[in-house]
């Protein structure tokens, strides 16, 4: 086991991970802190990084150096994003930082701060085609993405922090400042014609786009606290700016969402938000709560973890993951229940041929397949809490897992199918807080769904994979399933498992299910 530690030094703040690796390959998020600096406040005159924003920035560094040692990292990244690639005097410190720290921190391109922003998205979020902003301090990035690879990026010299120092001279925009600033933006942005009404999902990352969906989610009382994947359309998102705007400063700090230490300068981020939002012709924004860091992760892990050896499947040597669901839930699964993967994978392959066999029966879709599929790999992931009740253990960890490539309400049904499968009942899913994100039709699907599940746990409730095949045939009034096992003794077993699910079939499916033995 290893753990690397990954420093982000941005504009307006320092971000700082401890992912802890295993011996397996599997990994996990173990420790993180933000720290507002500043870095690049007060530069802009003379292009150079001022003494207090340096101090600030070193007692930081040297805290989080700290951290590293006493929770035994054994790798540490450090990177610098606009601020200090922009200043003359960013080289010098650099080297002072690795004098009084001891942390290898290295001025990044615009290029690459747009290239690992694209990791941390194509790996978390699942999409083919769209473009992706970073919006920081100083700065910010944006990439076109076609068929999930970066066409085209650029780096623009503007950012929350920059476009406040630089428009705004008292406590709030004036009229006037506010018209120059927009002025300037979309200036800006109209040199990049390739960008022009793409009219193309645009993904957010930065502290801007995750405080816009902090506010949205509490003004909507969102129940999922999780910012990852969350979809702010344009007309909210106007709505709130118009709020945001229009409220002085020390009241600012009051909204629900928005942190205080960024009242200050969210007026300039979220006008930089709205104009390349018209400027594309995007609909709405997907926040991504994974970026650069994320992306610097992706980077590392697959130069250093080859699938081949550690059977993390889908992740490219550069870093791309081609199937971000299945990769992301059987790290999941091997985080939480190593000696459990082959179980867990058999389960998954026995659901997946009954669901196909009962397909005249089952609700239908590509996406619900991958659903079913991500509830069988972590069905059993509750027992980690308590065995008795982890029916309801198994659904909070699915719904609190890093599991990308899902939305929010992907992540739900696959939980509640967990869950139904184990035996909890529709008041489990009446009662739980997020039902709201649920849709018409969607507790029905839930408990469809899952008796493919239950059925394969019943398949193999002695865990010893003793089915060899099983055939399917469907009449009105019967479901008879002619089933192949290896030996006689393991039949009682199952027999007993099936039983509790026949009165289940017929409510479910108006037919009795009856199954043909036979030894072979």
């Amino acid at each position: 086991m290893k753990r690397v530690a990954l420093i982000d030094l941005g504009s307006n703040s320092v971000r700082f991970v401890i992912s802890e690796i295993t011996d397996s390959g599997s990994y996990r998020l173990v420790y993180q802190q933000k720290e507002s600096i500043r870095l690049s406040e007060g530069m802009w005159t003379h292009q150079m990084l001022t003494k207090p924003a340096m101090e600030r920035a070193i007692k930081t560094l040297k805290a989080l150096s700290h951290m590293a040692k006493a929770m035994g990292v054994t790798e540490i990244q450090g990177i610098a994003t606009a601020a200090v690639r922009l200043a003359t005097n960013g080289n010098s410190f650099i080297r002072r930082v690795y004098a009084e720290t001891g942390i290898p921190l290295r001025a990044i391109s615009g290029e690459e701060e747009a290239y690992l922003g694209f990791l941390g998205v194509v790996n978390t979020i699942g999409l083919d085609d769209f473009i992706v902003f970073d919006l920081g301090g100083a700065s910010i990035e944006i990439s076109l993405i076609e068929n999930r690879q970066l066409k085209k990026s650029v780096s623009l010299p503007m950012g929350a922090l920059v476009m406040t120092g630089q428009f705004k001279s008292g406590h709030e925009f004036t009229s006037a400042e506010y018209e120059a600033m927009v002025r300037y933006i979309q200036e800006v942005l109209h040199r990049e014609s390739w960008l022009k009404h793409a009219k193309l999902p645009l993904i957010g990352i930065g502290g801007t786009a995750r405080n816009i969906a902090k506010m949205d989610q509490r003004e909507k009382n969102y129940p999922i606290p999780k910012l990852h994947n969350y979809k702010v359309k344009k007309a909210a998102m106007e709505a709130l700016f118009h709020r945001v705007k229009e409220t002085p400063w020390e009241e600012r700090k009051k909204i629900s969402g928005l942190s205080a230490e960024r009242a200050d300068i969210i007026v300039a981020g979220m006008a930089i938000i709205i104009e390349l939002m018209e400027h594309t012709r995007a609909s709405s924004m997907i926040v991504s709560g994974c970026g650069l860091r994320e992306g610097l992760f992706f980077q590392y892990y697959g130069a250093n973890y080859s699938a081949e050896k550690y059977g993390l499947p889908c992740l490219q040597k550069n870093g791309v993951v081609d199937d971000i669901v299945t990769h992301s839930t059987l790290n999941v699964l091997r985080s939480f229940t190593p000696h459990d993967v082959d179980h867990s994978l058999y389960i998954a392959k026995l659901a997946k041929q009954i669901y196909k066999q009962w397909k005249e029966l089952m609700p239908e879709g590509e996406r619900l397949k991958l659903i079913l599929k991500v509830a069988s790999l972590l069905h059993d992931l509750g027992k980690q809490i308590n065995y008795y009740s982890h029916a309801r253990h198994s659904a909070y960890m699915i719904i609190n897992s890093n599991l990308y490539g899902l939305s929010h309400r992907e992540q739900l049904l696959s939980a509640f199918i967990a869950s139904y499968s184990h035996g909890a009942n529709s008041k489990f899913i009446k009662q739980s807080p997020y039902l709201s994100v649920l849709k018409e039709g969607d507790r029905e699907m839930i408990q469809k769904l899952s008796f493919p599940l239950a059925l394969a746990e019943a398949f193999e409730e002695s865990h010893e994979r003793t089915i060899r095949s099983f055939q399917t045939y469907i009449t009105d009034k019967q479901i008879d399933m002619h089933v192949e096992v290896k030996e006689l003794s393991h039949i009682s077993m199952m027999e007993m498992a099936i039983e509790k699910l026949k009165k289940q079939c017929k409510k479910e499916f108006k037919r009795e299910l009856v199954i043909h033995w036979k030894v072979r």
